[in-house]
Order: C-alpha cells, then structure tokens, then sequence
C-alpha cells in the first residue's frame, strides 16, 4: 500500500546520486533528524542499516532490491507490519529524476498509512530537495 512518493528532476548524474545513496554514514546530510547511521559490510541486498534518530532510540533494517546506480530500499519491520523506504534513480532520456516511496503492508498496513501519510509526504520533497543539492553541488 502506498503511503507516499516524490520525484524530482536534478542536473546531477546517475554515479553521483549512487554515491551519496551508498554513502550511508553521511545519510544525516539530507535526511533530517538522523543523529547517525552505519552500514554493517557492503552496500548490498542483505546489509543491515543501522539508523539514530535523534531523540528515538536505533533500529537496523535490511537493504532490499539493490541495483547500483539505479535503486535500494530500506526494509523495516514494525509491529504486524512492514514498509519500505524506496530510494531510485529514473533516467528517461538525458533528463535524471530521484524518486522516493514509501510503502507499508501487512496486517496494520492501513494504520502506518492513517499516521504517517501526513509527515511522509511533508518530508519527502525537502529529503528529495536536500539530496538533489546535495549531488549538483558535489564537485568530486
């Protein structure tokens, strides 16, 4: 079930996005309220994300659906439910898009939709916007 999602075109390329998706102790630079996160091993399906939010204590999810340059999601466990924080890179000919979803399922699917809705679609544009900046003004 979807909660939420947004795209936003950007000048970045593919490799520069990529590098800041996989540059996980650095999430706090364009994702708010991250106090910090660790990735245990490589950037692939299976890794485990630890994520600080501050004032909230850590959770670690699992990366799913891993393909460089292109896509990841952060798959979170929550009670009688799951959702997925969908991360992708859409190129439709020379225009470059980051796109950023958020998907719930399970039993109480339609409660983290009733909850969450709201302040996933507030803060998706500004994380969107942030990571945009984020990879135009990188000059590495």
């Amino acid at each position: 079930m979807l909660v939420s999602e947004f795209s936003l075109e950007t000048k970045a390329s593919e490799a520069k996005i990529w590098q800041i998706f996989t540059d996980v102790e650095n999430w706090k630079e364009w994702i708010d309220g991250i106090e910090y996160s660790t990735i245990d091993g490589d950037f692939e399906d299976g890794a485990l994300v630890t994520i600080k939010n501050i004032n909230k204590p850590k959770s670690s999810s699992p990366l799913k659906d891993v393909v460089v340059n292109k896509a990841f999601t952060l798959h979170c466990k929550m009670p009688m439910s799951k959702v997925d924080f969908i991360h992708e890179i859409v190129k439709d000919n020379d225009v470059v898009k980051i796109r950023l979803a958020v998907e719930a399922f399970g039993t109480l699917a339609f409660l983290i939709k009733a909850i969450f809705r709201k302040s996933v679609a507030k803060s998706l544009p500004i994380v969107a916007k942030k990571l945009g900046e984020l990879a135009e003004n990188d000059k590495t």
